[in-house]
């Protein structure tokens, strides 16, 4: 059979493009099939990406707005100061960002096509388009977001949490308020664990010029989350709503498929998504570099067969890392208001900042997780009564 391209990619956002990139790179003829007129809009992400990227992928210097050293982790009542004196995540333009990945993609000869895709045949390599036109490709890759097509083709469940966000301008008095400290910094997020939020929460991240994003992700709808954020904002500060935005970070599932077929999935339409931060970019960056080398080399051999190399791969990569982070998010599942209260006052008490600045890890939580289990601090600092449970959470 004549096939259009080698490869299909339905999505070309950041995952889109990067896998995109690296396929033109091995010499194969790609295109990326994009619904959006405007690649990045409208923004769906905190915008926020570890230190590690560099170890993943490009960041241009244009595209940082501010940089991060640190956290202030906020209960109700209590909060943790954890840092450190050099940088561990990028505050980034992220609309820029994705145009960035896709021009970079488009320059190195992958094609762009501005339709929506509808539905896709993984046996023959067909997409089909809402203009009731088509195209083939040997292999087809969704990266096609939280209500991936080609997800839901493979047979895939597929749930999500809402994510919403709102860009507001804040003074540095009143951030000082709620943070209960007069430190003039602006390199350091904000994260607060409330009752009615978790396992979700909500983030303040500074940008510049007194502009923060303000936003969470739960289970609540997205009317009820701008409820939140809205009542959140008028008891803590005095502010000017500059943007709203919303969007969906998936549930990882891991007896979701990877791969049927002639199609693979990366990124959000994998839902290779951190149960405890909601965040993935980092990890779907990874698999762009894991999946192409088992795609080129299917292709080049003509065995779809070898497409299956992707999942073990990425199942043995970071399987056990998902698996310490739902834990957590069980656990988190557990604690009112005044349980989160007394675990903050008794980490602050157990030097659980310094431990936290020096263990913690945006990409790899297991880290601080394992050293609170291996100094006792787990149980040292969480309410008797619920012992039982987080022993049985964690399968001591």
């Amino acid at each position: 059979m004549n096939y259009d391209y080698d490869v299909v990619i339905v999505g070309a956002g950041p995952v889109g493009s990067t896998i995109a990139f690296y396929l033109a790179q091995n010499d194969l003829n790609v295109v990326m099939v994009e619904k959006k007129t405007h690649i990045g809009y409208p923004l769906q992400c905190a915008g926020i990406l570890s230190k590690h990227i560099f170890e993943y992928n490009e960041l241009p210097d244009e595209i940082i707005i501010n940089t991060i050293n640190g956290a202030f982790l906020h209960s109700k009542n209590h909060i943790l100061n954890v840092g450190t004196d050099e940088s561990v995540a990028y505050v980034i333009d992220r609309v820029g960002y994705d145009q960035f990945l896709s021009n970079r993609a488009i320059q190195n000869g992958v094609r762009l096509i501005n339709k929506k895709v509808i539905d896709v045949d993984i046996e023959k390599g067909i997409t089909y388009f809402s203009d009731e036109q088509s195209i083939t490709s040997k292999v087809i890759i969704g990266c096609d977001g939280p209500n991936s097509t080609v997800s839901k083709t493979i047979g895939n469940m597929q749930q999500n949490f809402n994510a919403s966000q709102i860009l507001v301008s804040i003074n540095d008095e009143d951030m000082d308020n709620f943070r209960k400290s007069n430190r003039k910094s602006v390199d350091y997020v904000d994260v607060c664990f409330y009752e009615d939020i978790v396992p979700g929460f909500l983030w303040i991240i500074p940008l510049q010029n007194n502009t923060c994003r303000v936003g969470l992700f739960s289970n609540y709808s997205h009317r009820q989350q701008n409820t939140i954020i809205t009542d959140f904002l008028n008891e803590n500060f005095e502010y000017e709503i500059i943007e709203k935005y919303k969007g969906f970070i998936p549930i990882f599932n891991n007896k979701n498929q990877l791969v049927k077929k002639r199609a693979i999935l990366i990124g959000d339409a994998a839902s290779q998504i951190k149960p405890t931060t909601g965040g993935g970019l980092l990890i779907a960056f990874d698999c762009c570099k894991i999946a192409s080398k088992y795609i080129t080399d299917a292709i080049k051999k003509d065995n779809m067969e070898l497409l299956k190399g992707y999942q073990k791969e990425f199942n043995k990569k970071y399987s056990k890392e998902f698996s310490y982070q739902f834990k957590v998010h069980k656990t988190l599942n557990l604690f009112n208001d005044n349980d989160l209260d007394y675990i903050f006052e008794k980490a602050k008490e157990s030097d659980c900042e310094n431990i936290i600045s020096e263990y913690g890890d945006m990409d790899n939580q297991s880290k601080v997780v394992k050293e609170f289990i291996k100094r006792g601090l787990i149980f040292k600092i969480t309410p008797k009564f619920l012992f039982k449970k987080i022993m049985n959470i964690f399968g001591f």
